[in-house]
């Protein structure tokens, strides 16, 4: 029976780390592994580095898993963990969620690896909970469509989903397009849907607003170029 295990780390969800606090039991377990897989390594190496991580960088083992990650290659991972525990560290956030990481976590629970997830902080999480809308029925999209067509057509079945079932819908987009996506959700909502922008979660100039959309389309529009943001909406 294989005794080790994948931790699935947390890290900061914004540039300003100080801002966050993770506990100190997620820090303690951090700092005894000393093989990670992550998305980008300049960003898991600026993050051990910020936790005080005991090892200097180069006796630590890190690969890379990102959307570009090969299965065969993730397949491979495995004889790290038949080696040692292992931390799975995202590029911000929580790992495998709406993130490449959830290939490796199936694969850990396939070959009877314990996978123990870490506290730390979910900007989708964040989001929902500061948007004051249904938390006990949501769904998350992740990205919807480039192309414009098929992304005004989901744009009004979501909505319709939430008001069948009251479920608050949540998705997000590429920060230099949000600008675009905030523009087409107050073109083809109705009116009194709610609509949460939360972006830049965690950090100094956060943005955190719910209302209707006839109150969107009568207020200053909020910058939203270049910086990480969630869209989300309730219908009645």
């Amino acid at each position: 029976m294989n005794t080790r295990k994948l931790f699935l780390i947390p890290t900061p969800i914004g540039k300003r780390k100080e801002n966050l606090v993770l506990p100190q039991y997620t820090i303690d377990v951090i700092h005894t592994l000393k093989c990670f897989i992550v998305e980008k390594p300049q960003t898991a190496q600026g993050f051990l580095q910020w936790i005080d991580h005991p090892e200097p960088a180069y006796q630590l083992t890190m690969r890379v898993l990102n959307k570009k990650t090969p299965d065969q290659e993730i397949f491979s991972f495995l004889r790290l963990l038949n080696e040692q525990d292992v931390g799975l560290m995202s590029e911000a956030g929580a790992p495998a969620v709406a993130d490449p990481g959830a290939k490796l976590v199936k694969l850990a629970h396939e070959n009877g690896i314990s996978v123990v997830p870490l506290v730390g902080p979910s900007s989708i999480l964040l989001a929902l909970m500061g948007s004051g809308m249904n938390g006990q029925k949501f769904a998350f999209h992740g990205y919807l469509s480039l192309d414009d067509n098929k992304r005004v057509k989901q744009i009004s079945e979501l909505e319709q989903e939430s008001s069948r079932n009251n479920q608050t819908q949540i998705f997000m987009e590429t920060p230099h397009r949000n600008g675009v996506l905030f523009k087409q959700l107050l073109e083809t909502l109705r009116p009194g849907t709610r609509l949460c922008i939360a972006a830049n979660l965690t950090q100094p100039d956060e943005y955190l607003k719910n209302q209707e959309v006839q109150k969107w389309k009568h207020a200053e529009a909020p910058d939203l170029q270049k910086i990480p943001a969630l869209f989300l909406i309730h219908a009645l």
